[in-house]
This record gives structure tokens, C-alpha cells and sequence, in this order.
């Protein structure tokens, strides 16, 4: 995107004979300026914009980064000291170790605006060297120039094509919008910013209990001596041995290094001052750089919801995590992109330093970027989850499950259940259910889908007892169905059917009387596992499916009766057809014959 066709990062240092094109326009301007105002063009102009606040992006003791008023790429950046200085060399070391956080919080902020690797092209401009040093460079002031190519989102850049090339560069953005849509970006990308400048520093000890400082097995330690100034000579012990490590002509200051270290070099190390004191206590301990966590994401309703998070590898040091979201936008809809209100926003975690964070007040129809960065003492590792609540939507499961006998129907059990509390209960946000059963002792499970909030179970077991659950779905068949709530119990009831009256007038009692004299108790039920199948089958059954055969036997004969009699009815009769040789000859059609009698 920046020219390579590979990306990586590189630096080149450029040296000419003479003074470039953009360098000389900047020199005479910068001398123009001087020689009318009596002080430097950029150090004027960066009090300016101090002052207003209007096109600033980050600030520090030292140093401060501003959208310039003129400029034409969309996230274009000036770098400028807030002192005078000419060229790089004359940086302070303060103002060096300064530069480098700004630096990064800046890269930060690039990287989080689309959330992806931020391409730019970077350049320094100092005062000329060499034959020129010796001239009059009071006028120039170090600054440096950010020119990134996206434009709207991590795959759209801006290019110069043209009225652009043939006239004059446009902005695509203002540099107040710019500003803002980076100024915007939540705080803990600062948080995020001055972890990773600690771990990238050579002594990383902004985490853990104090005087602990961290490094990874087999490769080389540095070790800091705390209670010295930077690049004064100790000496360094192992503590509770005599023997030298590292003496004070090492050259190496108030540093220690332990060339690939391993787990044997763990432990307390102390270093003291060329008068024998005291310099400070050091306990090395080793680990591994962060690997990018495993995220996943859960809506129980359609306003909220959360991620939790694990490390895909444990490090051994101690761990944070920084959450963020961000909502993305439609592709085309420009207006929006750079809009405040898609983010990104803290994820909250929940409770505060738990591997959960919840996201309140979510749009049902918007799709959300989730950022989990997993940060240690040795780096940070940054997952990039895309979630729509409409896919991991998955209600809790529902609440006050009751099963309880039929009085009356050895076979029934009614089932009924409520809403989780967790669901919104406004009319259009509807559940649907399905529900599950089974004898205690067997392991297979029936399963019906109630339409309410209850259900009759009318083929179970008589006098055995049953387990029950159920699970909702939004009733749209968005996301996933619930997991199973817990399992409820019943037995249907022991009580027998009301007594049929046969055609005789008597009832059926003597069947009944024997079964009681032959088991005057009733056998509890078994809980052991039962290995013959279940016989759903009921005489009452069976008597309903012998009269729908009927019916619909009947039904199928007079359809086909009535089906023969149209077409004998319809079907020519072949009266105008010539009738055959002697067919019915003899038949003589007569009233009656002569002389014969009435009968």
C-alpha cells in the first residue's frame, strides 16, 4: 500500500549535495518568517494551536503531534519539540525517551482507527548538515511529517488521480474532523500505549510487586540496578553469594546482562555502588511474551452482550487484558465512518479484572468489532473478534420448571415453566420452546415443541418416574437454542381411569378385584436402568386407531362407489350405433300380445 508489494517496516536516511525540492520551500519559509517575526515559524505555530485546540491529536512534557491547517492526506500528522531544536542530535535524553512514547501512543491511535496494521510514510526534517552546518540555522525547527494512505477503512485509500495531480491536492477530510475522529479513540489505547513502552524498554517494571523485572528463557536479560542513576557503575552479587557477575568497568552502567538466560537465573540479584552501598535489590523472574487470547461472544438478549476471553498460552507473568468495541459501519456509508458514534468504546469488565466484559445497549441489527489485547511485562497480543447479535444470540435457559401428575391419567404429566428473567418481555420479543422427557431408567429422550408455556405429556409411563427439561429459541430462529435447564421430576399419577359402563348395564369391576387380591400392594417403581424398550400402547389406543381405520375405510368405499356410479352414468350408451346382425331378432316390442288375458 505504500509502495512495497511485501509489507514491512523499514527506515532509510537520505543524503544529497543539495537541498530538496519540499526541504528548500521549507527553509525559505522558515527564514522568511524569522527574518519578519524574530523567532522561529513552527515554534510560533505550534503555540498557536496549542491555544486553540482545535486540530490536536496528543500532547507531552516535550513534545506534541498536530493536524497541520494545510493538510491534504486524510490522517496527515506533524511531530514538532516543544523547545527549539534544530536537528535530532541536540535532543536531550529526556526528550529522546519522551519522543519514543509519543511516538507510540501515536501508532497506537493509528493502528485502533480501523483496527488494523496502520500504513503511513514518516520522515524527519532537520536543519542541513555538513557544509552548511556552520550557516545560520537558528530559523529551522525539527519537526516531523505522518502521511497515511487509508481513507475510510482499513482496504480504502486515498489516491491522487486528477484535478488532484493536474491542479491542486483536496481534503478529503478537514483537519478538525481528522483530529477529532483520533483525539476520540477511547483512553485505554494510552493504557495500551505506555504497557507496550515498558516492555519494549530494556528494563520492563511497571507491573508486579516492585523490584521485580522480567525477561524470557534463551534470550538475553538486561536487569536494571533500581536505586542508581541511568549509567552509573555498579557492582553486581547474586544474593547471598560473594562471587563477583559484574563489575563496575564493564562498561555496561547500572545494567546487567545475562546472555540467554534460563530458569537457573531466576531468583534476587543485588547490585551495589563503587563505595560498597547498597544500590537495590532485583528479583529476576522469566516468561513468555503474550500469545493472542481466545475470544468468544454470547447475546442472552437483544440489548446486551458479553465476551469471555482465555490465553491461548500461558505466559507465567503477570497478565492484563484491555478491552475495547467498536460498532462498524454499512460499506457506503460514508457519512458514518468517521462518525463518534461507532466507537471504539471500553468493553467493562465485569466484575474488574475478570476475563468478561459486557457491552450495554447494543443494536440489535448492527454488527460489533471486539478488541481483547492480552499485555504482559513482555508485549501485548490483540484478537480481533466480528460478532451480530443476531448470530450469538442465545437466551438463558428457562426458569421454574414444574412437572406434576394428571389426577386420573396414569399416562399424563403436565410441564410449565416461565420466561428467564434474563429476556425482555415486551410482546415481540417472543421464545419458543421445546421441551424433553424420559423414564428415569431409560436413556433416550422423547422431545415435543410446546406452544406456550406448558405441555401436557400424554404417553408416559405409568408409575415410573420421569426427568423433564426444556430450552428456548428466539421464536424468529435468531442465533442458537438455550442450554437445557435443570432437569425437573414427576411421576404420573397411581390413580386408575374412571370405570367404563359396558352395553350389559355392569360395570367392569371383577377384572380389577382379582389384580388387587393377586398384589395388595403396588410394586414400587425400579430406578435401575431398564434394557427392553418402551411399549407406549393403551386398549384406549388402540381402540382410536381401530375407529379412524374404519372411518377412513368407509370414507375411501363411498368415494369409490360414487366415483363408478358418475361414470356408468356418463359413458355413451350406443344407441345411434349400428347394431349387430340378428342381435335380439326375435324380440318383437308389443304392448300385448292378442287374446291375451289381463292379469
Amino acid at each position: 500500500m505504500m509502495g512495497c508489494s511485501n509489507p514491512h517496516p523499514h527506515c532509510q536516511v537520505w543524503a544529497s549535495s543539495f537541498l530538496p525540492n519540499i526541504a528548500q520551500r521549507e527553509e525559505q519559509s522558515q527564514r522568511a518568517y524569522q527574518s519578519q517575526h524574530g523567532e522561529p515559524l513552527l515554534m510560533e505555530y505550534g503555540r498557536q494551536e496549542l491555544l486553540r485546540k482545535e486540530r490536536l491529536v496528543l500532547t507531552s512534557e516535550h513534545w506534541l503531534v498536530l493536524v497541520p491547517y494545510w493538510a491534504v492526506w486524510p490522517f496527515q500528522t506533524l511531530l514538532l519539540p516543544r523547545r527549539h531544536v534544530r536537528r535530532l542530535p541536540e535532543l536531550t535524553p529526556t526528550e529522546r525517551d519522551d519522543l519514543a512514547l509519543i511516538m507510540k501512543k501515536l501508532l497506537t491511535k493509528y493502528d485502533n482507527l480501523f483496527e488494523t496494521s496502520f500504513p503511513y510514510t514518516m520522515g524527519w526534517h532537520g536543519a542541513p548538515t555538513r557544509s552548511e552546518a556552520g550557516a545560520n540555522w537558528d530559523h529551522w525547527q525539527l519537526h516531523a511529517h505522518y502521511y497515511p494512505p487509508l481513507l475510510r477503512s482499513a482496504t480504502v485509500r486515498k489516491f491522487m488521480v486528477g484535478y488532484e495531480m493536474l491542479a491542486q491536492a483536496q481534503r478529503d477530510l478537514t483537519p478538525e474532523q481528522m483530529s477529532s475522529s483520533c483525539s476520540g479513540l477511547s483512553r485505554f489505547l494510552f493504557a495500551l500505549a505506555i504497557a507496550l513502552v515498558s516492555a519494549s524498554s530494556s528494563c520492563p517494571q511497571a507491573w508486579g510487586p516492585p523490584g521485580v523485572q522480567y525477561g524470557q528463557p534463551g534470550r538475553s536479560v538486561t536487569l536494571c540496578c533500581p536505586g542508581v542513576t541511568a549509567g552509573a557503575p555498579v557492582s553486581w552479587f547474586r544474593d547471598g553469594e560473594t562471587r563477583l557477575l559484574q563489575g563496575p568497568d564493564s562498561g555496561l552502567g547500572h545494567e546487567l546482562v545475562l546472555a540467554r538466560a534460563d530458569n537457573t537465573d531466576e531468583g534476587t540479584y543485588i547490585c551495589r555502588t563503587l563505595d560498597g552501598a547498597l544500590g537495590g535489590v532485583v528479583n529476576l523472574q522469566l516468561g513468555y511474551p503474550p500469545s493472542r487470547p481466545i475470544v468468544s461472544c454470547q447475546a442472552a438478549d437483544y440489548e446486551n452482550f458479553s465476551c469471555t476471553w482465555s490465553p491461548s498460552q500461558v505466559s507465567g507473568l503477570p497478565t492484563r487484558y484491555l478491552t475495547s468495541y467498536r460498532k462498524k459501519t454499512v460499506p457506503g456509508a460514508d457519512d458514518q465512518r468517521m462518525s463518534p458514534s461507532t466507537g471504539p468504546w471500553p468493553c467493562p469488565q465485569d466484575p474488574p479484572g475478570a476475563a468478561r466484559c459486557v457491552v450495554h445497549g447494543a443494536e440489535f441489527w448492527s454488527q460489533y468489532r471486539i478488541n481483547v489485547t492480552e499485555v504482559n511485562p513482555l508485549g501485548a497480543s490483540t484478537r480481533l473478534l466480528d460478532v451480530s447479535l443476531q448470530s450469538i444470540l442465545r437466551p438463558d435457559p428457562p426458569q421454574g420448571l414444574r412437572v406434576e401428575s394428571v389426577p386420573g391419567y396414569p399416562r399424563r404429566l403436565r410441564a410449565s415453566w416461565m420466561y428467564p428473567a434474563s429476556w425482555p418481555r415486551q410482546p415481540h420479543f417472543l421464545l419458543k420452546f421445546r421441551l424433553q422427557y424420559r423414564p428415569v431408567q431409560h436413556p433416550a429422550w422423547s422431545m415435543v415443541e410446546p406452544a406456550g408455556l406448558e405441555e401436557v405429556i400424554t404417553d408416559a409411563v405409568a408409575g415410573l418416574p420421569h426427568a423433564v427439561r426444556v430450552s428456548a429459541r428466539d421464536f424468529l430462529d435468531a442465533g442458537t437454542w438455550s442450554a437445557w435447564s435443570p432437569e425437573a421430576w414427576g411421576t404420573p399419577s397411581t390413580g386408575s381411569l374412571p370405570k367404563e359402563i359396558p352395553a350389559g348395564g355392569q360395570p367392569h369391576t371383577h377384572l380389577e378385584e382379582e389384580l388387587q387380591a393377586d398384589s395388595p400392594a403396588s410394586p414400587r417403581p425400579s430406578l435401575l436402568p431398564d434394557l427392553q424398550p418402551l411399549v407406549h400402547r393403551d386398549p384406549l389406543e388402540q381402540v382410536a386407531v381401530l375407529a379412524s381405520l374404519g372411518i377412513f375405510s368407509f370414507l375411501g368405499l363411498a368415494a369409490g362407489a360414487l366415483a363408478l356410479g358418475l361414470w356408468l352414468r356418463l359413458r355413451p350408451d350406443g344407441k345411434d350405433r349400428p347394431q349387430k346382425p340378428g342381435f335380439l331378432a326375435p324380440m318383437i316390442t308389443v304392448d300385448k300380445l292378442p287374446g291375451a288375458p289381463n292379469l
